[in-house]
């Protein structure tokens, strides 16, 4: 049984030592705190929760059944019991119009004591029990709607209450930055949306992608703005927002039009996208070339190459449509994205795809500038994707050296080492054929080994989640929960039914 707090409130000092010295005399799992009076336990109140409060009725500054009803309405789940010499039946009917649970009398018989405080901690176990499982369930069902999989009619009605209980509006907003800053910043991503948006339902899909339920009928653009702010300094962000809907059916379509922007925005930006807006595409994918610009080099740091080439046609496109340029701007600008590509592309030697490119300089004619920046950049691409068909025991080489070494603390950097190739190339390769970033791939073989060391049962959890290369063992119980919808624990015990 789980430990709770007591609270011992009486004015006699010898009265609150013997309930005390009762409670440990019957091992119960209770951790003790003793106040003199009603006024003073109010003040503990306020500083730390309690389970439980029981207090005598007659105190100086503020008596019992005052108490009782201060901590009734503001504490609503603490159980109250009432402790006194009083036994007529007007006390009574006070002492439960106050809320209180159960009440002692004075002198105390051991009997009642043990049959009272058993029965309240009975409760207590009870109610935490049917809490965890409802929050587990509430968890996994936020999950599939976030997630966008098909939801049941009965699991839609229970989205309903969860999103609109207390009849609210609610816009779905999505969050999608650059790198893992969800997975390893979550509470503070969390307080940042509830210091701006008020009332959020939050949930973790992926270790760089949220979604949130802000309940709220009114519009939040600037309330998003800020957000967008304070996440600025840390992380390059994407925010697709929704509009405000009242059903769960709503809610979900809404979610689907998020998903479906997300799919398309072209990068991250640190910007903020309405599904509601007309925008005009060219304004949301390509404002002005130098955001472009950093796209493509942020495609070619991560080897996409579609998302290279269609970042380059893009760019040509703006090009071509901008007025007052300076050729030697852009010369170099194309240039110098060229140069990010082959250097990030290991062994290309393509001698006459390097002059080409070196004749930008030469050439007058826009248009056949643009022509000659778009062909090396296919024909580097091309030669690229040659010599990856060109090795089909690469794939197998990595395989290997990652169920070699995951149970360390192992990186890309590492992986890459091993094989002799950049990390981004190694990374760009190794997704592309297995449709996993190495990442993943090797978070997926701990995962896979934490639960065969778990059946172990002589095995503690933090000895668990260092023999995967975890040495916090927070981090791998909310790595585990991620990956199989429960913590190393929950698991453990589902071993058990």
């Amino acid at each position: 049984m789980a430990k709770y707090k007591i609270l011992l409130v009486d004015d006699e000092r010898s009265e609150r030592e013997g309930v005390s010295f009762l409670i440990e005399k019957y091992g119960y799992p209770l951790e003790i705190r003793q106040a003199g009076n009603g006024k003073k336990a109010l003040e503990y109140m306020e500083r730390e929760a309690f389970d439980i409060v029981l207090t005598d009725v007659k105190m100086p500054v503020m008596d019992g059944l005052a108490l009782a009803n201060v901590v009734s309405k503001q504490y609503p789940e603490t159980k109250i019991i009432i402790f006194s010499a009083y036994s007529e039946f007007d006390f009574a009917k006070k002492a439960m119009e106050a809320g209180v649970v159960n009440y002692l009398l004075k002198p105390v018989e051991l009997d009642e004591f043990q049959r009272c405080i058993e029965g309240v901690l009975e409760r207590l176990e009870k109610e935490r029990q049917e809490q965890t499982s409802w929050e587990v369930v509430r968890e996994a069902l936020l999950l599939r709607a976030f997630s966008g999989k098909p939801l049941s009619a009965a699991e839609t009605d229970a989205l309903q209450g969860i999103l609109f209980a207390e009849g609210t509006a609610c816009t779905p907003i999505l969050f999608e930055f650059e790198d893992n800053y969800v997975a390893q910043h979550d509470t503070r991503l969390q307080t940042i949306l509830r210091q701006h948006l008020g009332t959020v339902v939050f949930a973790e899909i992926a270790p760089n992608l949220a979604y949130a339920a802000v309940q709220s009928g009114t519009a939040i653009e600037q309330q998003l703005e800020r957000v967008l702010h304070a996440l600025k300094s840390e992380h390059e962000c994407l925010i697709v927002a929704g509009t405000p809907v009242h059903t769960a059916q709503a809610f979900l379509a809404g979610l689907e039009r998020l998903n479906t922007l997300r799919r398309d925005v072209f990068g991250y930006g640190d910007r903020i996208l309405f599904a509601d807006d007309s925008v005009d595409q060219r304004y949301i994918y390509a404002r002005n070339i130098e955001e472009i610009r950093k796209e493509i080099e942020r495609f070619i740091e991560h080897m996409e190459p579609e998302n290279i080439l269609e970042g380059c046609s893009q760019l040509c496109a703006v090009i071509l449509e901008s007025e007052s340029l300076s050729r030697i701007y852009i010369t170099h600008l194309l240039y110098s994205i060229i140069k990010a590509l082959f250097d990030q592309y290991p062994g290309f030697d393509n001698e006459k795809t390097l002059a080409a490119a070196g004749a930008l300089f030469s050439e007058k004619s826009p248009k056949q500038i643009l022509e000659i920046f778009l062909s090396s950049v296919k024909c580097i691409l091309s030669d690229a994707a040659r010599r990856e068909d060109s090795d089909p025991d690469f794939i197998m080489r990595i395989k290997n050296y990652i169920h070699k070494e995951y149970r360390g603390d192992l990186s890309l950097l590492d992986v890459a080492n091993a094989v002799g190739l950049a990390p981004a190339y190694v990374s760009h390769v190794f997704k592309k054929e297995t449709g996993k970033g190495i990442v993943e791939y090797v978070v997926e073989e701990k995962m896979k080994y934490a639960k065969t060391l778990l059946r172990d049962k002589s095995l503690k959890i933090v000895q668990v989640a260092r023999s995967c290369g975890y040495e916090n063992p927070s981090y791998f119980n909310k790595i585990f929960k991620a990956h199989y919808g429960m913590t190393p624990t929950q698991y453990r015990d589902g071993m058990d039914r």
